[in-house]
C-alpha cells in the first residue's frame, strides 16, 4: 500500500509540474503623473514629497521634477506657494512657511509642466485625549538576557477619555531615554512593545513613526489599550533608563486608510489579490492627510 501511494503522489506531482508555465503578463502602459505625500500636524510647516509616477516594474528611484509649483489653500483661499528645499539626508521637498493649524480644511495644488494637475485636501482633526497614563513600580518586571543585559516590561494602559461614536483613527508610539553615571543621556530611542494577540493582531507598524491601531479594536466597545513597553539596557555600562515617552495620534480619515492599505499591501499572503493603495490625490497619486498629537513624558522609578 505504502509503494502504491508513493507511485501515486509522484505521478500528482509530475502532473502539476508539466501543468506549471511562465506566464508573461503585458501590463499597459499609463501616462506619468504627479505623486504628492504631505502628512501635516498642528503648528508645524506643510512638507509635501512630489515625484513622479513609473511603471510598476521599474526599480529605480522615482524622478524628482527640476520644476514644480506646489501652492496650499485654507478653506479654499491662497494660503502658501511652497519653497523646493533638500534635508540632511538628501531627500528632496516643498516646504511652505505657514504653519498648519487643528480643523481647518487644507488643500494642496501641484503642477508640473506636461502633467494633469494634483490636487488634494484634508484637515488636522481635533485631538482624542488619553488618560495621564499611570506606572505603578510594584508591575515592573525584568529579565536577563544572553548578551548580558536586562530586559525592563512595563505595563501601559492607554485609556481613552471619550471613545467616538465613528471614525476612531488613534496611532501610538513609544520611546525611552537611557542616562549614564556621568548624566549623560541618549535620547529618542524606539521602544519595542508587547500585547496580547487579538491587540498584537490590530496593530500595524507604519514608516512614520508610530503603529497604527486598526478601527476594529474599538468595535466591542473597548476604551483601552494595554500594552508591555520593553526596554533593553546594559547595567555593565551603568546604563539606566530614565524617561518613557507615549505619543499618541488622533488620524484623519486620509491618514489612516493610506497607512492601512499601504500595510496590507505589503503583508499580502502569495496568490491572494492585493489591496489597492488608498489614493486621495486628484488627477495623481498620493496622500494629503492631518493628525493631531500629543506626547506623555513618564519619569522611571528605577
Amino acid at each position: 500500500m505504502n509503494l502504491r501511494f508513493v507511485s501515486i503522489l509522484m505521478s500528482v506531482s509530475w502532473l502539476f509540474a508539466q501543468c506549471a508555465r511562465e506566464v508573461m503578463i503585458d501590463l499597459p502602459e499609463e501616462e506619468s503623473r504627479v505623486v504628492a505625500i504631505c502628512h501635516f500636524t498642528t503648528g508645524q510647516v506643510f512638507k509635501v514629497r512630489v515625484v513622479l509616477s513609473q511603471p510598476v516594474y521599474d526599480t529605480r528611484d522615482p524622478v524628482v521634477p527640476e520644476k514644480a509649483e506646489v501652492t496650499v489653500a485654507r478653506e479654499g483661499t491662497f494660503l502658501d506657494k511652497l519653497f523646493r528645499t533638500t534635508d540632511d539626508y538628501g531627500n528632496v521637498y516643498w516646504e511652505s512657511r505657514d504653519l498648519a493649524e487643528t480643523g481647518v480644511p487644507y488643500s494642496i495644488s501641484v503642477r508640473v509642466d506636461g502633467l494633469p494637475a494634483a490636487d488634494a485636501g484634508s484637515s488636522i482633526p481635533v485631538f482624542s485625549p488619553i488618560e495621564p497614563v499611570d506606572i505603578h513600580p510594584a508591575d515592573i518586571t525584568e529579565s536577563p538576557l544572553s548578551d548580558g543585559r536586562r530586559l525592563m516590561n512595563i505595563p501601559l494602559v492607554l485609556h481613552l477619555k471619550n471613545v467616538p461614536a465613528e471614525k476612531r483613527y488613534f496611532a501610538f508610539y513609544l520611546k525611552h531615554d537611557i542616562e549614564l553615571t556621568d548624566g549623560a543621556v541618549y535620547e529618542g530611542l524606539s521602544t519595542n512593545y508587547t500585547a496580547d494577540g487579538r491587540t498584537l493582531s490590530l496593530l500595524h507598524d507604519i514608516a512614520e513613526p508610530a503603529v497604527l491601531i486598526n478601527e476594529k479594536f474599538w468595535s466591542d466597545n473597548r476604551d483601552s489599550l494595554l500594552l508591555n513597553a520593553v526596554i533593553a539596557y546594559n547595567p555593565a555600562e551603568n546604563e539606566k533608563p530614565r524617561r518613557l515617552y507615549v505619543e499618541w495620534r488622533t488620524l484623519s480619515e486620509e491618514f489612516y486608510k493610506y497607512h492601512l492599505s499601504i500595510d496590507r499591501q505589503g503583508s499580502n499572503l502569495p496568490l491572494s489579490d492585493p489591496d489597492a493603495i488608498y489614493n486621495n490625490v486628484s488627477g495623481g497619486y498620493g496622500n494629503f492627510s492631518g493628525y493631531s498629537v500629543r506626547v506623555d513624558t513618564i519619569e522611571l522609578p528605577f
